[in-house]
């Protein structure tokens, strides 16, 4: 039969002769099909369902047929059942189905598929059952009718039914101690159409609600009732039962009628109101806007408040309560308390009306204020104010007053105001008497005393308005601080201790005659006298002036006028000039000393030394008496003179003229006389500059040769070269021509010559520059492009080089050359093979013979004569071939002709192995031959054949009945033919081979395990086995099956011999009637349940395994226990641990026994005379068959069926975790809950986030979870109809990835180390460095750092971290980019160079240790050193390690050198510092004669002294070497006259626009000339008198400079030998000192100060040095 068609095959044995068979079936009831064939086989369809058919067979041939044959019976599928009806209750979970019986039918399929996805499937061989079904679904039903030929009926049309509501449970309030407002909340296991609250009050009173939701809410609840809420689930058709009770609990009802009142006096108040229904007591509550809050509880409905602070709006309200609620506020009422008393009271005098005024701090509830004034003896004055002042006229003077305040409002006065007091105004003072003191210039006043005084002041003003004062608590007071000369009026004046009195009469008196002002002193130099003038002096009659010297001689002179003369003075004398102004009563203090020098003495032995570096002469002689300063002159003897200045006993004479005899002497000055002349001596010039310098490169020796004009005077000559690089040469000889043979190549020199006599050095001739001979080639390479045989030849650029031209020469004799004026140069087709010999020559076009030299190997010859062969056992090839020219090493590739699989090996020998190949397959082998760069072209191909690929899709068929097994597998055409092999679990083993795609192995015995492998074959050649694949022969047949009786579950335990091969066993049990049942078990015994009561069952045991079962065992029946009790029922509550049984009585029964036996065999009892009894302890997780019986013996004859039960699921236990690292989740999984039927996972981390899984296994997973997180797990499992209480555990996740990356790379070390921000429970952290080539570097450490060494400089890295807890990485921490950029240079060499009357900085440093390092140079200066003239210039980005800049005069600079390269630019250098040489001098103006000027200039910034030269007949001469903004100087023409400025660093541009007026002198008096041409006078030098040094500061002091303004403070770090310090420091500054900090510790700084007005500055004091960490 085919099941499910109604059609049947019949099959004969065939027979010889025959020409047609016609075949019949014939059912029971007589229905007849034929069928004809020529072949022994027939199909018959259209059969009818549910019939038994008996099938015959009739031979024919040409002329007969045979009889028929022996029949066939065949029963056809079951018909489908039909007539299906549900029915079932509201309140019952029993749903009841019926159907017609269907035809063929022995039992029948009930199945129920739920619209929330519960599915039950139900056997029986009733055409009626009752399912108990999950409340609140629709279920679907459908029945299947089965018979014993093993074909299901077709399945009936579908019903569908719904089951009651269920039962709304966790019934919840939400609300509670609320007026009006009611909220419950449910839970549905099932969703119904709508549900009904019922709120029951204790009144009576019931609210009602209808929702679609699982919440209601009411707003109409009454105040103080508790209601109890109970719900209802509704649908179409049905209610469910009410749900378990809640109650809600509202507040007692708001207080009425609040009433209050407010005592003055008592500042009490008082509250009544209604009483309030459920109220056990009542909250009173004051309130003000301000929060200051008053609460207390009472019984009645009436309080007192006394706790009211003053002047505030207080709201009353009263709330009514009970032991769990508070009522809302009464309606609020308003009440206000007695004002504050007035603060902060404040009273004092108007002292010129004698008006008092009071004032304070407006208190909180006034609208007027009362103030009260009152003396000790009871009088007293009032006012009234509605401000918060008052005032009270006509207070008389000399009284103490006590002062207070109310406030009032409208019903309340407030305490008094605390006690202010006040004091009225003293009286004026009389009876003033005045007193002078000559020696002091006091004045002592006195006075009566004054009524109601504490003090008096005394106030003197003169006829200037100038005003002074004293104060005293006595009756007498002195006036210090006079203005002298003028006439003073004084008044007294009496204090109180607020108020001052009237001033007194006033009274005149004269003070101290004033001091005279000194005006000048001038020396007269032919008379050695003085010549004094001085100011008018106030309140002078006649003066006294003194001169006295530091010898102790005195000059006095008298005059009635403002001047006198101080005759006799001493030469060489420094005196003291005072003046003294008298009057009839007192005379004045000394006046300020003025100091004049008397006329100098003639300097003694004076010695001229000539330097020949500068032809300067350098004079000194011995001091002479009075001195200030010297002028140095010297005449040459063929007329030229010179001269020179110094207030030293030295002095340079500058611009001497070579070769030249001059006659020397010193004239002694001071500030007013030069008339002092020293004796003349006699000096010797040097010699003169050589003329002519010319040089020319001898190519042949590399050098240079230099000639030049003869010097006068010269007796030998130092010719010097200097390198732009900073490299020098020299030579020496007495001739006119050098050759510098030792200078560097392709450099730039310049050259100068210097001539000597037996003394001195000329200077340095006029510079030649010159270029020296190209350098050999540097850093020369060679490479080869291995994909066109050309060879890359590159170079570092050389100084001078216009173009290369590089030779390549192989040993085979080819020969090639290219040309470049770049780097780099192509060879192209250079031959296979050979080593070839470069020649890189840098030419110039002058001297092209710089060659370098280096050896470059082509690329390899390709191999020949490639072989490949088999190797069939490891699947390998063996490839040979012939040695290639240039070959180091080879590369012998594989690879399929279709391409998909490539493999490789390599030696340095003529053969290798190649492994890994694919089964199966022709491999194409090339071959390669390779040195330490390039590949050869590949060679000639080879060819080799593979071992054929294992079977594939090899499937074992196990044929039980036939005691077989059919191997089978995909076709395979490069194998020949295939062998199979079967080992039994015996060791026996069976064989076959088969060129096809099928063998088999029969005979097989039963109850054996074998595994079956196969091999391909191909010749000689096998492949690799297959996989194992394991089957079974069918399982021997169970043997002694028995089976007993367990009377409580109406079940029978069955156990037999266990079988040979069997895997498990299926027990089928059959009742006459057609109902059986089964069980299915792996051990040897086996529970059949669910049997009918007083039924006989036939049994038997099949043996079954993965592949196979057994023929089933010997048969052997059993007779289950009678029946007689009905109608048992058992009930179970969720998460309980009873039963409770109930059933009908039964008539004479006195006591029954209930029996519930669990799956493990475990049994509960309980007993009783009732129809209902309590199983106790029941376990969770567990079926129960309950039975009920009359007795002990549970097989009476008045027993029940067994009722099957099923308790709640257990909670999951061993709840395990895993962490899923890759998908930040976690694998949980737990101990499988018996009865469960799904469970559910809910995760919850600490920050909110939530996870779920729904599962029918006991695993589940979890991904995406938060990272850092600890989450707490709850497990339930879910049964038929309950949820386990959870199983609670937590879990912590991945780590987060680490944030806030930050990298600090070392260029010095080529290190970087990568920081972050720690990660909670990471133990490790691994981080990466991933450069742009895809090359990483790997760092792992415990802390939050770690360091990456040997970074590529110039590559740029993207750095990641990850964290790890010690199972899990976390995910990687966003990508930081940083480069490893290179260093900074680490010294650069500045040099000053003047060029075309431009000073140049010429910048050279170190290369860095870095590939394609760029490099740039930046200058940030102040021109002038003036914050508002900054300049910041830098050069563009280049490869060579110098660079050259202009520079401004005057400028103090800072230089800084940076690099880049691919990874970035570098950090800047370290600062070098300086300054430039001064500007040249402004604003230069002479005054005087052609004879005898002074020329005078401005300051130069950074000028140390000044040079005045005469540049008449072509060469200069020295006329004036000074640190002074002035100098004197005879014969002067202003056309031939420059000035320069000089500093350390060097001379700056003559300024030859001068100015000025040529007049007549009526004195040889330098300032006398300057006062009377009105240029104004000369400013001091100022005196530095002290400078201190703390750690990092100094403090400098001066002594000010008459007419001075400002001064000018240099502060210099003092200089060694070496160049590039600190700039200097300039601050202009007023007064006498200054501080300056942010010095470094512990280093010596020299000081400088010049005085300033707003035309001119003087010259700078001459150094002084300290060390920041001393002091004076």
């Amino acid at each position: 039969m085919q099941c499910g068609t109604k059609t049947a095959n019949l099959t004969w044995e065939e027979m010889d002769g025959v020409e047609l068979y016609l075949a019949t079936a014939t059912s029971r009831t007589g229905t007849t099909v034929h069928c004809n064939s020529t072949q022994p086989t027939c199909h018959f369809s259209g059969l009818k369902c549910g019939e038994l058919y008996e099938f015959s067979v009739t031979a024919y041939s040409n002329m007969c047929f045979s009889g028929n044959s022996s029949t066939v019976e065949t029963q056809t599928e079951p018909c489908q059942p039909t007539g299906l009806t549900v029915s079932g209750s509201c309140n019952n979970e029993t749903v009841v189905l019926n159907w017609s019986e269907a035809e063929g039918a022995i039992a029948y399929v009930v199945t129920a598929i739920g619209n929330l996805g519960y599915v039950e499937s139900l056997k029986t061989n009733d055409t009626t059952i009752d399912v108990d079904l999950p409340c609140g679904q629709i279920f679907t039903f459908t029945i299947t009718a089965l018979d014993n030929s093993g074909c299901d009926g077709t399945v009936s049309a579908p019903e569908q039914f719904k089951t009651g509501p269920c039962i709304p449970e966790y019934v919840h309030s939400f609300t509670h101690c609320e007026d009006s407002l009611g909220s419950v909340s449910w839970v549905m296991g099932a969703q119904a159409d709508s549900y009904l609250a019922i709120a029951m009050g204790e009144d009576g009173h019931t609210h009602h609600c209808t929702t679609n939701t699982t919440t209601c809410t009411w707003t109409d609840l009454h105040c103080g009732e508790v209601y109890i809420v109970n719900i209802l689930a509704l649908d179409y058709k049905c209610t469910s039962l009410p749900s378990n009770s809640t109650t809600i609990k509202m507040a007692p009802c708001i207080p009425q009628n609040l009433e209050y009142s407010f005592n003055c006096t008592t500042k009490v108040g008082s509250l009544t109101w209604n009483e309030s229904k459920a109220a056990e007591f009542y909250i009173a509550t004051a309130e003000t806007n301000s929060d200051h809050k008053i609460q207390l509880s009472t019984n009645e409905t009436w309080t007192f408040i006394s706790e009211f602070l003053c002047g505030q709006e207080y709201f009353l309200s009263v709330q009514a309560a009970d032991s769990e609620c508070t009522s809302r506020p009464s309606p609020a009422s308003k009440l206000t308390s007695e004002p504050c008393p007035p603060t902060s009271v404040s009273s004092h005098m108007n002292c010129i009306s004698d008006i008092a005024m009071v004032s304070w701090s407006g208190s909180a509830g006034a609208e007027f204020y009362t103030t009260t004034v009152k003396t000790k003896d009871g009088e007293s004055k009032s006012c009234w104010s509605d401000s918060e002042k008052c005032s009270m006229p006509h207070v008389p003077c000399g009284q103490n007053y006590t002062v207070t305040v109310i406030a009032s409002n409208k019903i309340c006065d407030s305490d008094p105001s605390v006690a202010d007091t006040l004091q009225s105004v003293p009286c004026v003072p009389a009876d003033v008497e005045v007193k002078v003191n000559c020696s002091t210039n006091q004045a002592v006043v006195s006075w009566s005393a004054s009524t109601g005084a504490l003090s008096y002041k005394v106030v003197a003003e003169n006829t200037q308005n100038d005003r002074t004062f004293c104060e005293t608590a006595e009756l007498t007071c002195t006036l210090t601080n006079l203005t002298c000369g003028y006439l003073y009026s004084v008044q007294v004046v009496a204090e109180g201790e607020t108020c001052s009195s009237l001033p007194s009469q006033d009274v005149e008196f004269s003070p101290v005659p004033c001091t005279p002002k000194m005006g000048s002193v001038i020396l007269d130099c032919y008379t050695n006298s003085a010549l004094l003038d001085w100011v008018y002096a106030e309140g002078a009659l006649y003066y006294t002036a003194t001169a006295q010297s530091s010898s102790d001689h005195v000059s006095t002179c008298y005059s009635n006028f403002t001047n006198c003369e101080l005759q006799n003075l001493q030469c060489g004398q420094v005196y003291n000039v005072v003046t003294l102004a008298s009057n009839d009563q007192c005379n004045s203090p000394p006046s300020t000393s003025l100091q004049v020098e008397s006329v100098p003495c003639p300097p003694e032995d004076v010695v001229p030394v000539l330097d020949c570096s500068s032809n300067t002469a350098y004079v000194e002689w011995r001091a002479s008496t009075g001195a200030e300063s010297y002028i140095v002159q010297a005449f040459g003897v063929e007329e030229h003179q010179t001269g020179c200045e110094s207030s030293s006993q030295f002095c340079v004479l500058a611009d001497l003229m070579c070769g030249f005899t001059y006659n020397i002497s010193v004239i002694a000055i001071n500030s007013v006389c030069n008339v002092s002349q020293s004796e003349v001596e006699q000096l010797q010039a040097a010699p003169c500059m050589p003329e002519q310098v010319e040089a020319r490169v001898d190519c042949k020796s590399g050098g240079v040769m230099v000639s030049w004009e003869p010097s006068k005077g010269a007796l030998s000559y130092t010719t010097v070269a200097q390198g732009s690089a900073g490299y020098n040469s020299t030579c020496s000889n007495t001739e006119t021509t050098c050759l510098l043979d030792d200078l560097l190549c392709g450099l730039n020199y310049t050259i100068t010559v210097i001539a000597s006599d037996d003394v001195c050095n000329s200077t340095e001739s006029s510079v030649v520059e010159i270029g020296t001979v190209p350098c050999i080639p540097q850093h020369v390479t060679a490479e080869m492009v291995c994909s066109n045989d050309t060879g890359v030849v590159s170079w570092e650029e050389g100084e001078g080089v216009t173009s290369y031209k590089v030779q390549a020469y192989g040993p085979d004799g080819h020969r090639t050359e290219c040309h470049s004026s770049e780097s780099s140069c192509e060879l192209p087709n250079m031959h296979c093979g050979q080593l070839y010999n470069l020649t890189v020559t840098a030419q110039d076009g002058r001297c092209d013979n710089s060659n370098a030299f280096l050896n470059l190997m082509s690329v390899p010859c390709r191999p020949t004569n490639i072989k490949a062969l088999l190797h069939c056992h490891s699947n390998s090839a063996a490839v040979t071939w012939e040695k290639a020219s240039g070959a180091l090493a080879y590369v012998a590739i594989g690879v399929t002709a279709d391409g998909s699989h490539r493999t490789e090996c390599n030696n340095t020998e003529t053969y290798c192995d190649l492994r890994d190949l694919q089964c199966g397959q022709t491999y194409n082998v090339s071959v390669f031959g390779q040195d330490e760069s390039c590949s050869s072209t590949d060679s000639d191909t080879a060819y080799v054949q593979t071992a054929p690929c294992p079977p594939q899709n090899v499937v074992v068929d196990a044929q039980c009945a036939k005691g077989e097994m059919v191997v089978s597998w995909s076709p395979n055409a490069d194998a020949q033919y295939f062998h199979v092999a079967a080992v039994s679990n015996t060791g026996a083993r069976l064989y076959c081979n088969s060129s096809g795609t099928t063998c088999t192995l029969s005979n097989l015995p039963c109850g054996q395990h074998y595994n079956v492998t196969m091999l391909s074959v191909r010749d000689t050649c096998e492949s690799k086995t297959s996989p194992m694949l394991h089957t079974s022969s069918a399982p021997c047949v169970p043997m002694k099956p028995e089976g007993r009786l367990d009377c409580v579950s109406n079940s029978v335990w069955v156990s037999w011999n266990p079988s040979q091969g069997a895997a498990s066993y299926f027990v089928h049990a059959e009742a006459a009637d057609g109902h059986n049942s089964n069980c299915t078990t792996t051990s040897s015994t086996c529970s059949v349940q669910d049997l009918k009561c007083g039924t006989q069952y036939t049994f038997n045991v099949i043996a079954l395994n993965q592949h196979c079962s057994s023929n089933h065992s010997t048969t052997f029946q059993i007779e289950t226990g009678p029946c007689a009790l009905e109608s048992v029922k058992a009930t179970t509550e969720c998460n309980n641990d009873t039963i409770l049984v109930e059933w009908e009585k039964t008539l004479g029964t006195p006591v029954y026994v209930v029996t519930a036996e669990a799956d493990d065999n475990t049994f509960l009892s309980c007993n009783t005379s009732s129809v209902s009894c309590v199983l106790q302890d029941v376990r969770c997780g567990t079926y129960y068959r309950i039975i009920v019986s009359t007795s002990s013996d549970k097989c009476s004859s008045l027993r029940s069926p067994p009722k099957k039960v099923e308790t709640a699921p257990c909670a999951p236990r061993n709840v395990s975790v895993v962490p899923l690292c890759e998908t930040s989740g976690a694998a949980v999984s737990w101990k499988k809950s018996m009865v469960a039927t799904s469970y559910q996972l809910i995760a919850t981390g600490l920050d909110g986030h939530v996870a779920k899984c729904n599962t029918s296994v006991n695993n589940c997973s979890l991904d995406g979870l938060h990272c850092g997180q600890t989450y707490s797990f709850s497990i339930t499992a879910k049964g038929a109809t309950c949820r386990s209480l959870p199983s609670l555990s937590s879990f912590k996740t991945v780590p987060c990835p680490p944030v806030n990356l930050t990298v600090d790379i070392d260029c010095q070390t080529n290190s970087g180390k990568l920081s972050w921000n720690s990660t909670e429970r990471a133990v490790e952290y691994i981080s990466h460095a991933t450069s742009m080539n895809g090359k990483t570097l790997f760092c792992g450490s415990g802390s939050t750092s770690c360091t990456f060494n040997n970074l590529e400089c110039g590559d740029v890295y993207n750095f990641t971290v990850k964290s790890f807890d010690g199972f899990c990485n976390s995910s990687s921490s966003p990508t930081v980019q940083a480069g490893a950029v290179p260093c900074p240079p680490p010294y650069l060499r500045v040099r000053m160079q003047r060029i075309k009357k431009m000073d140049w900085a010429m910048i050279s440093w170190d290369r860095v240790n870095c590939s394609n390092v760029e490099y740039l140079a930046k200058i940030t200066s102040k021109i002038g050193n003036n914050p508002q003239t900054l300049m910041n210039v830098a050069s563009y980005w280049w490869e060579r390690p110098y660079f050259e800049l202009p520079m401004p005069c005057s400028t103090t600079f800072s230089i800084t050198v940076q690099t880049k390269n691919s990874a970035g630019v570098g950090r800047p250098s370290s600062i070098y510092s300086g300054i430039t040489a001064p500007c040249a001098p402004q604003m230069v103006q002479y005054t005087g004669n052609m004879q005898s000027v002074v020329l005078s200039w401005n300051a130069s910034v950074f000028a140390t002294n000044y040079m005045v030269y005469n540049k008449s007949g072509g060469n200069r001469s020295v006329l004036c070497n000074t640190t002074k903004l002035s100098c004197q100087i005879t014969n002067f023409d202003p056309s031939f006259t420059e000035v320069t400025a000089v500093n350390e660093v060097g001379e700056s541009n003559p300024s030859q626009n001068i100015t000025g007026l040529v007049g007549g002198r009526k004195r040889r008096d330098v300032q006398d000339d300057q006062v009377s041409l009105g240029l104004g006078e000369n400013l001091e030098v100022p005196e530095v008198l002290s400078v201190t040094g703390i750690k990092g500061s100094l403090h400098v002091k001066w002594r000010k400079v008459k007419n001075a303004t400002e001064y000018t403070v240099v502060i210099e770090e003092e200089q060694g030998e070496e160049l590039g310090g600190q700039p200097p420091r300039v601050e202009t500054v007023e007064g006498d000192h200054y501080e300056e900090t942010g010095l470094k510790a512990s280093t010596t700084y020299c000081v400088r100060v010049a005085a300033r007005d707003a035309v001119t500055q003087s010259s700078y004091s001459s150094p002084k040095c300290r060390n920041t960490g001393s002091s004076l």
